[in-house]
């Protein structure tokens, strides 16, 4: 007896999620299955022969509703021949309808989850990442440290000063880019955070300088450009550190809430384009452009 060999035809998933394909597939209308194969593919009845391991003449009864198939076996080979995805094959072999496949739904989850794939963790609030992430983790082995927010308190205030001297005496690059003190957009976020009058300023202020004098002026004169600050007067959205080019640390600002007790995202840069580390790199880029130098 001779076996016939097959080579499976190659059919788009969306063929099989039409209500007439599924409709077909239900009530195992195999005429009205190969019809709609041959006219989404183009296929003769040789070509869905050689695919199911049937003849050119068998597939021919089938089509014109001279011959049912009702054969567990055969109806096996057909699933496998036209390459049906699986609720297909169950809708076939079982006779019954599955609902067909919120494709929309699982092509927007996919588009969601590969433009966030690089979202490695994101914490409820600035002291549940500070907990998990300490400044010295964060900065002690980094060559390339860039941030832009309001006050930089993470660098500021809770990285150690001979840390930082060491860090940029060594080598490493600074840039730090702070709301300016003199501008109306930090006015507006101490009215919008419920501070006190010139509370932000003053706070904003006294790291920029400290971060001037007791940094940048100490360090050797050829590391002092290892630092460079900048202030820029717009509505601020997000405090960003980006270390070494893979690391972005997000903390974002939300109406009524202080910033503390605002979310951080942590997200490590992937290969390629993809993902929300390239629009926070930018960001930062673009902002640092439109900033004025100290």
């Amino acid at each position: 007896m001779s076996v016939r060999t097959t080579t499976a035809l190659t059919t788009d998933d969306l063929l099989w999620d039409t209500t007439d394909m599924l409709d077909a597939l239900a009530a195992r209308d195999l005429a009205q299955v190969f019809r709609l194969v041959q006219r989404a593919t183009r296929a003769s009845q040789t070509t869905l022969g050689v695919a199911t391991g049937l003849s050119q003449a068998q597939v021919s009864e089938i089509t014109s509703g001279a011959r049912r198939v009702s054969s567990i076996d055969v109806l096996t080979r057909i699933c496998a021949g036209l390459s049906m995805p699986r609720h297909a094959r169950m809708a076939l072999l079982l006779g019954e309808r599955e609902p067909a496949p919120d494709l929309a739904g699982q092509q927007a989850g996919k588009a969601m989850r590969d433009r966030c794939a690089d979202v490695t963790a994101i914490y409820s609030s600035r002291s549940d990442f500070m907990a998990e992430a300490p400044p010295q983790a964060l900065f002690d082995h980094a060559t390339d440290i860039r941030a832009s927010g309001l006050s930089l308190n993470l660098i500021c205030q809770q990285y150690a000063d001979n840390r930082l001297l060491k860090l940029l005496a060594a080598g490493t690059r600074l840039r730090c880019l702070f709301l300016d003190p003199a501008g109306e957009a930090i006015r507006r976020q101490e009215r919008e955070d419920d501070y006190p009058d010139g509370h932000l300023r003053a706070l904003t202020e006294l790291n920029i300088q400290n971060l001037a004098r007791r940094i940048r002026d100490r360090l050797p004169a050829n590391a002092r450009d290892n630092l460079a600050i900048g202030v820029y007067d717009e509505s601020i959205r997000a405090n960003v550190l980006l270390i070494d080019g893979r690391l972005c640390v997000v903390q974002h600002y939300l109406p009524q809430m202080r910033g503390v007790d605002c979310p951080t995202m942590v997200i490590e840069r992937s290969a390629g384009p993809s993902g929300l580390y390239p629009i926070f790199d930018d960001m930062f880029s673009s902002l640092w452009e439109r900033s004025r130098q100290l």
